[in-house]
């Protein structure tokens, strides 16, 4: 069994917090997820993309540097 002092809560993770934001930008791009302040469908997509790659590749380094494991 492990150590307490090197457990921590599933929301205290950043590569749980960032696979989140990923997550939800993945959902929001097959949904089609416009904004009125940005009329232009192909920026939305684009800047959708983007954060999906940048919270994917944060959540490989978090868990890549993370120090502690997580409970269940």
């Amino acid at each position: 069994m492990s150590d307490l002092s090197t457990l921590k809560p599933i929301l205290a993770s950043r590569t749980v917090w960032s696979s989140l934001v990923g997550l939800a930008c993945l959902v929001a791009s097959v949904f089609g997820v416009e904004t009125q302040l940005i009329d232009q469908g192909a920026l939305t997509e684009a800047l959708l993309q983007a954060a999906t790659g940048v919270s994917f590749a944060g959540a490989i380094v978090f868990r890549v540097l993370a120090s502690t494991k997580l409970t269940r």
